[in-house]
Protein backbone atom coordinates (compact mmCIF):
# COMPACT_ATOMS: atom_id res chain seq x y z
CA UNK A 1 0.00 0.00 0.00
CA UNK A 2 1.14 3.52 -0.68
CA UNK A 3 1.31 6.93 1.34
CA UNK A 4 -1.42 8.04 -0.45
CA UNK A 5 -3.72 5.70 0.93
CA UNK A 6 -3.59 6.34 4.87
CA UNK A 7 -7.24 5.17 5.21
CA UNK A 8 -7.06 2.54 3.56
CA UNK A 9 -7.72 0.42 6.02
CA UNK A 10 -10.73 1.88 7.14
CA UNK A 11 -12.62 1.95 3.53
CA UNK A 12 -11.67 -1.63 2.82
CA UNK A 13 -13.54 -2.24 6.06
CA UNK A 14 -16.68 -0.22 5.13
CA UNK A 15 -16.48 -2.11 1.71
CA UNK A 16 -16.55 -5.66 3.38
CA UNK A 17 -19.11 -4.40 5.75
CA UNK A 18 -21.20 -2.89 2.65
CA UNK A 19 -20.78 0.54 4.24
CA UNK A 20 -18.93 2.59 1.53
CA UNK A 21 -20.14 5.69 0.32
CA UNK A 22 -19.70 5.83 -4.04
CA UNK A 23 -17.04 7.85 -3.11
CA UNK A 24 -15.40 5.39 -1.13
CA UNK A 25 -15.60 2.86 -3.58
CA UNK A 26 -13.69 5.23 -6.75
CA UNK A 27 -11.04 5.50 -4.12
CA UNK A 28 -10.60 1.83 -3.31
CA UNK A 29 -10.72 0.82 -7.04
CA UNK A 30 -8.27 3.21 -8.22
CA UNK A 31 -6.21 1.63 -4.97
CA UNK A 32 -6.70 -1.77 -6.81
CA UNK A 33 -5.56 -0.85 -10.18
CA UNK A 34 -2.47 0.45 -8.41
CA UNK A 35 -0.63 -2.80 -8.13
CA UNK A 36 -0.98 -6.67 -7.56
CA UNK A 37 -0.24 -6.31 -4.22
CA UNK A 38 -3.00 -3.78 -3.43
CA UNK A 39 -5.38 -6.80 -4.49
CA UNK A 40 -3.69 -9.46 -3.27
CA UNK A 41 -4.15 -8.18 -0.01
CA UNK A 42 -7.90 -6.90 -0.16
CA UNK A 43 -8.81 -10.54 -1.66
CA UNK A 44 -7.05 -12.39 1.08
CA UNK A 45 -8.98 -9.82 4.08
CA UNK A 46 -11.99 -10.76 2.03
CA UNK A 47 -11.31 -14.69 2.08
CA UNK A 48 -10.98 -14.56 5.79
CA UNK A 49 -14.34 -12.80 6.19
CA UNK A 50 -16.15 -15.15 3.83
CA UNK A 51 -14.47 -18.46 5.05
CA UNK A 52 -15.26 -17.56 8.50
CA UNK A 53 -19.40 -16.81 9.11
CA UNK A 54 -19.68 -18.23 12.09
CA UNK A 55 -17.70 -14.90 13.81
CA UNK A 56 -20.08 -12.56 12.34
CA UNK A 57 -23.26 -14.90 14.52
CA UNK A 58 -21.80 -15.43 17.46
CA UNK A 59 -20.59 -13.52 20.36
CA UNK A 60 -16.92 -12.22 19.61
CA UNK A 61 -14.06 -12.49 22.28
CA UNK A 62 -12.98 -9.42 23.54
CA UNK A 63 -9.43 -8.79 21.81
CA UNK A 64 -7.10 -6.24 20.89
CA UNK A 65 -8.49 -5.68 17.37
CA UNK A 66 -4.94 -3.25 16.21
CA UNK A 67 -2.77 -6.44 17.04
CA UNK A 68 -4.89 -8.88 16.18
CA UNK A 69 -5.55 -7.15 12.42
CA UNK A 70 -1.70 -6.26 11.92
CA UNK A 71 -1.49 -10.21 12.27
CA UNK A 72 -3.49 -10.80 9.62
CA UNK A 73 -1.82 -8.37 7.83
CA UNK A 74 1.36 -10.13 7.97
CA UNK A 75 0.16 -13.52 6.98
CA UNK A 76 -0.95 -11.70 4.00
CA UNK A 77 1.66 -9.83 2.26
CA UNK A 78 4.68 -11.32 0.34
CA UNK A 79 7.43 -11.46 3.03
CA UNK A 80 9.44 -9.17 1.06
CA UNK A 81 6.75 -6.24 1.07
CA UNK A 82 8.01 -3.89 3.04
CA UNK A 83 5.48 -2.49 5.45
CA UNK A 84 3.34 0.61 5.20
CA UNK A 85 5.28 4.09 6.67
CA UNK A 86 1.68 5.10 8.22
CA UNK A 87 -1.00 2.62 9.68
CA UNK A 88 -4.37 4.01 11.08
CA UNK A 89 -4.99 3.22 14.47
CA UNK A 90 -8.38 1.27 15.29
CA UNK A 91 -9.25 3.90 17.58
CA UNK A 92 -9.64 7.04 14.61
CA UNK A 93 -11.94 5.12 13.07
CA UNK A 94 -15.14 7.04 12.97
CA UNK A 95 -17.54 4.75 10.86
CA UNK A 96 -19.34 2.64 13.83
CA UNK A 97 -19.94 -0.41 10.76
CA UNK A 98 -16.18 0.13 10.29
CA UNK A 99 -15.22 -0.48 14.08
CA UNK A 100 -17.56 -3.15 14.09
CA UNK A 101 -16.10 -4.68 11.54
CA UNK A 102 -12.49 -4.32 13.17
CA UNK A 103 -13.56 -6.33 15.96
CA UNK A 104 -14.73 -8.81 13.33
CA UNK A 105 -11.59 -8.92 11.42
CA UNK A 106 -9.70 -9.95 14.47
CA UNK A 107 -12.39 -12.45 15.16
CA UNK A 108 -11.21 -14.02 11.72
CA UNK A 109 -7.88 -14.20 12.50
CA UNK A 110 -8.49 -16.06 15.90
CA UNK A 111 -11.05 -18.28 14.16
CA UNK A 112 -8.52 -18.81 11.22
CA UNK A 113 -5.23 -19.65 13.17
CA UNK A 114 -4.35 -23.19 13.68
CA UNK A 115 -3.94 -23.68 17.55
CA UNK A 116 -8.28 -22.38 17.74
CA UNK A 117 -9.27 -25.00 14.81
CA UNK A 118 -12.98 -25.05 14.70
CA UNK A 119 -14.96 -27.85 16.12
CA UNK A 120 -14.95 -31.33 14.41
CA UNK A 121 -18.47 -33.14 14.15
CA UNK A 122 -18.78 -37.09 13.51
CA UNK A 123 -22.32 -39.04 13.06
CA UNK A 124 -23.19 -42.19 12.22
CA UNK A 125 -26.64 -42.93 10.77
CA UNK A 126 -28.10 -46.26 10.00
CA UNK A 127 -25.27 -48.00 10.61
CA UNK A 128 -22.55 -47.77 13.65
CA UNK A 129 -19.34 -45.70 13.01
CA UNK A 130 -15.79 -46.42 14.04
CA UNK A 131 -13.67 -43.89 14.09
CA UNK A 132 -9.81 -42.91 15.53
CA UNK A 133 -9.72 -39.79 17.42
CA UNK A 134 -6.06 -37.33 16.22
CA UNK A 135 -4.58 -38.06 20.01
CA UNK A 136 -5.30 -41.92 19.18
CA UNK A 137 -8.35 -42.77 21.37
CA UNK A 138 -10.71 -44.39 19.37
CA UNK A 139 -14.61 -44.14 19.12
CA UNK A 140 -17.71 -46.22 17.91
CA UNK A 141 -20.69 -44.82 17.75
CA UNK A 142 -24.22 -46.04 17.50
CA UNK A 143 -26.51 -46.25 14.89
CA UNK A 144 -28.08 -41.81 15.00
CA UNK A 145 -25.56 -41.13 17.42
CA UNK A 146 -22.82 -37.84 16.64
CA UNK A 147 -20.01 -36.13 18.42
CA UNK A 148 -19.16 -32.62 18.58
CA UNK A 149 -15.03 -32.32 19.23
CA UNK A 150 -14.15 -28.90 20.72
CA UNK A 151 -12.05 -26.79 18.63
CA UNK A 152 -8.78 -27.10 20.85
CA UNK A 153 -9.54 -31.05 21.18
CA UNK A 154 -5.76 -31.87 22.32
CA UNK A 155 -4.14 -28.97 23.20
CA UNK A 156 -4.49 -28.54 26.97
CA UNK A 157 -7.72 -30.85 27.16
CA UNK A 158 -9.71 -33.52 25.04
CA UNK A 159 -13.16 -32.16 25.38
CA UNK A 160 -16.17 -33.26 23.09
CA UNK A 161 -20.21 -33.70 23.07
CA UNK A 162 -22.14 -37.23 22.61
CA UNK A 163 -25.62 -36.83 21.59
CA UNK A 164 -26.91 -40.77 21.56
CA UNK A 165 -24.16 -43.91 22.62
CA UNK A 166 -20.56 -44.58 21.70
CA UNK A 167 -18.17 -46.59 23.30
CA UNK A 168 -14.79 -44.82 24.08
CA UNK A 169 -11.30 -46.74 24.08
CA UNK A 170 -8.97 -43.79 25.34
CA UNK A 171 -5.68 -42.92 24.57
CA UNK A 172 -4.19 -42.58 28.47
CA UNK A 173 -2.41 -39.07 28.87
CA UNK A 174 -2.40 -37.98 32.33
CA UNK A 175 -1.87 -33.91 31.05
CA UNK A 176 -4.89 -33.94 28.99
CA UNK A 177 -7.92 -34.80 30.31
CA UNK A 178 -10.69 -37.04 27.71
CA UNK A 179 -13.65 -34.81 28.87
CA UNK A 180 -17.77 -35.79 27.61
CA UNK A 181 -20.48 -33.76 27.91
CA UNK A 182 -23.88 -35.25 27.64
CA UNK A 183 -26.98 -33.68 28.72
CA UNK A 184 -25.90 -32.31 32.13
CA UNK A 185 -23.59 -34.68 32.80
CA UNK A 186 -19.57 -34.89 32.68
CA UNK A 187 -18.11 -37.89 31.87
CA UNK A 188 -13.85 -37.90 32.54
CA UNK A 189 -11.20 -39.93 32.01
CA UNK A 190 -7.59 -40.16 31.75
CA UNK A 191 -7.25 -43.54 29.83
CA UNK A 192 -9.93 -46.06 29.99
CA UNK A 193 -12.85 -47.85 27.90
CA UNK A 194 -16.66 -47.43 28.72
CA UNK A 195 -19.52 -46.84 27.17
CA UNK A 196 -22.21 -44.03 27.11
CA UNK A 197 -25.66 -44.02 26.36
CA UNK A 198 -28.06 -41.78 26.02
CA UNK A 199 -30.30 -42.94 23.57
CA UNK A 200 -31.38 -46.47 24.65
CA UNK A 201 -33.75 -44.99 27.67
CA UNK A 202 -35.11 -41.56 27.10
CA UNK A 203 -34.59 -39.11 30.20
CA UNK A 204 -31.07 -41.28 31.46
CA UNK A 205 -27.81 -41.43 31.08
CA UNK A 206 -26.10 -44.76 31.33
CA UNK A 207 -22.32 -45.28 31.67
CA UNK A 208 -20.71 -48.22 31.95
CA UNK A 209 -16.78 -48.89 32.53
CA UNK A 210 -14.97 -51.87 30.72
CA UNK A 211 -11.54 -51.09 31.86
CA UNK A 212 -9.28 -48.27 34.00
CA UNK A 213 -11.75 -45.80 35.88
CA UNK A 214 -14.02 -43.10 35.22
CA UNK A 215 -15.40 -39.77 37.29
CA UNK A 216 -18.95 -38.78 36.43
CA UNK A 217 -19.93 -35.34 37.56
CA UNK A 218 -23.38 -33.36 37.79
CA UNK A 219 -23.90 -30.39 39.63
CA UNK A 220 -22.87 -31.27 43.10
CA UNK A 221 -22.65 -35.00 42.85
CA UNK A 222 -19.50 -36.62 41.93
CA UNK A 223 -18.98 -40.83 41.60
CA UNK A 224 -16.15 -42.88 40.59
CA UNK A 225 -16.36 -46.28 38.25
CA UNK A 226 -14.28 -48.71 38.31
CA UNK A 227 -14.14 -51.62 35.61
CA UNK A 228 -17.42 -53.51 35.26
CA UNK A 229 -19.41 -50.88 37.14
CA UNK A 230 -22.11 -49.14 35.54
CA UNK A 231 -24.22 -46.13 36.75
CA UNK A 232 -27.54 -44.08 35.71
CA UNK A 233 -28.10 -40.27 35.68
CA UNK A 234 -31.33 -38.92 35.51
CA UNK A 235 -32.10 -36.34 33.36
CA UNK A 236 -34.88 -34.96 35.53
CA UNK A 237 -33.58 -34.95 38.55
CA UNK A 238 -30.31 -34.60 38.09
CA UNK A 239 -29.15 -37.78 40.25
CA UNK A 240 -26.56 -40.23 39.63
CA UNK A 241 -27.16 -43.55 41.17
CA UNK A 242 -24.88 -46.80 40.55
CA UNK A 243 -26.34 -49.99 39.04
CA UNK A 244 -26.99 -52.88 40.84
CA UNK A 245 -26.62 -55.33 38.36
CA UNK A 246 -24.79 -53.96 34.90
CA UNK A 247 -26.53 -54.48 31.53
CA UNK A 248 -24.54 -57.76 29.83
CA UNK A 249 -25.67 -56.47 27.04
CA UNK A 250 -24.52 -52.67 26.66
CA UNK A 251 -21.57 -53.50 23.98
CA UNK A 252 -24.27 -56.03 21.36
CA UNK A 253 -24.01 -52.89 19.43
CA UNK A 254 -20.22 -52.86 19.08
CA UNK A 255 -19.08 -56.05 19.05
CA UNK A 256 -22.79 -58.43 18.39
CA UNK A 257 -22.75 -60.50 21.18
CA UNK A 258 -25.36 -60.91 23.47
CA UNK A 259 -25.97 -62.52 26.91
CA UNK A 260 -29.31 -63.98 27.91
CA UNK A 261 -29.66 -64.89 31.51
CA UNK A 262 -33.21 -65.90 31.83
CA UNK A 263 -34.26 -62.76 29.83
CA UNK A 264 -37.53 -62.34 28.38
CA UNK A 265 -38.21 -62.81 24.90
CA UNK A 266 -39.93 -59.51 24.40
CA UNK A 267 -36.63 -57.53 25.65
CA UNK A 268 -34.47 -59.95 23.74
CA UNK A 269 -36.53 -58.59 20.73
CA UNK A 270 -36.36 -55.27 21.23
CA UNK A 271 -32.70 -55.07 21.86
CA UNK A 272 -32.36 -57.62 18.57
CA UNK A 273 -34.11 -54.56 16.37
CA UNK A 274 -32.02 -52.19 17.68
CA UNK A 275 -28.59 -53.63 17.48
CA UNK A 276 -29.33 -54.69 14.35
CA UNK A 277 -31.79 -51.83 12.77
CA UNK A 278 -34.50 -54.62 11.63
CA UNK A 279 -38.47 -54.00 12.52
CA UNK A 280 -38.94 -57.46 14.68
CA UNK A 281 -42.22 -58.32 16.55
CA UNK A 282 -44.04 -61.07 18.45
CA UNK A 283 -47.55 -61.98 16.62
CA UNK A 284 -48.60 -63.57 19.69
CA UNK A 285 -48.05 -61.02 22.56
CA UNK A 286 -48.06 -64.34 25.15
CA UNK A 287 -44.21 -64.69 23.72
CA UNK A 288 -43.15 -61.89 25.32
CA UNK A 289 -42.84 -63.73 28.48
CA UNK A 290 -41.14 -66.60 27.11
CA UNK A 291 -37.48 -66.59 28.93
CA UNK A 292 -34.65 -67.45 27.12
CA UNK A 293 -30.77 -68.67 28.38
CA UNK A 294 -28.46 -68.45 25.70
CA UNK A 295 -25.23 -66.72 24.17
CA UNK A 296 -24.76 -65.65 20.94
CA UNK A 297 -21.55 -64.63 19.32
CA UNK A 298 -21.03 -62.13 16.77
CA UNK A 299 -23.90 -63.99 14.57
CA UNK A 300 -25.58 -63.01 11.49
CA UNK A 301 -29.27 -61.38 12.64
CA UNK A 302 -30.60 -64.70 10.45
CA UNK A 303 -28.77 -67.11 12.73
CA UNK A 304 -29.98 -65.30 15.42
CA UNK A 305 -33.39 -65.73 14.74
CA UNK A 306 -33.17 -69.24 13.32
CA UNK A 307 -31.79 -70.47 16.97
CA UNK A 308 -34.76 -68.60 18.92
CA UNK A 309 -37.53 -69.84 16.66
CA UNK A 310 -35.34 -73.56 17.20
CA UNK A 311 -35.50 -73.22 20.72
CA UNK A 312 -39.25 -72.02 20.90
CA UNK A 313 -40.56 -73.92 17.80
CA UNK A 314 -41.43 -70.37 16.51
CA UNK A 315 -42.14 -69.56 12.47
CA UNK A 316 -39.94 -66.63 10.74
CA UNK A 317 -42.44 -64.50 8.47
CA UNK A 318 -40.64 -61.66 6.60
CA UNK A 319 -42.33 -58.98 5.20
CA UNK A 320 -41.37 -55.60 3.23
CA UNK A 321 -38.07 -55.79 5.27
CA UNK A 322 -40.03 -56.45 8.76
CA UNK A 323 -40.21 -59.74 11.05
CA UNK A 324 -42.38 -61.65 12.51
CA UNK A 325 -42.13 -64.34 15.12
CA UNK A 326 -45.28 -66.19 15.93
CA UNK A 327 -45.97 -69.68 17.76
CA UNK A 328 -48.49 -70.89 20.51
CA UNK A 329 -46.48 -70.62 23.11
CA UNK A 330 -42.73 -71.21 24.99
CA UNK A 331 -41.70 -74.18 23.33
CA UNK A 332 -45.26 -75.30 23.30
CA UNK A 333 -46.15 -77.44 20.89
CA UNK A 334 -49.75 -78.10 19.13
Amino acid sequence: MTDNYTNIDELLAKRLAGEAAPEEEQQIEAWLRESADNRQYFEGLQRLWEQAPLSRAAKLPVVDTERALQSVKSQLRPAAATPPARMVPMYRWVSAAAAVLAVVVAAVFFFRNPSEKQELQIAATATTLTDTLTDGSVVVLNRNSGLQIAGNFNKKERRMRLSGEAYFAVAPDQEKPFVIEVEQLEVKVVGTEFNVDSRSQPGRVIVTVTSGKVQLSAGEQNVLLTANEQAVYETATGNITRSAKPDQNVLAYKNRTFFYDATPLGKVVRELSDVYGVDISLKNKDLENCILIARYDNLELERVLELIAETFSLTIERTDGKVVLDGNGCGEEE
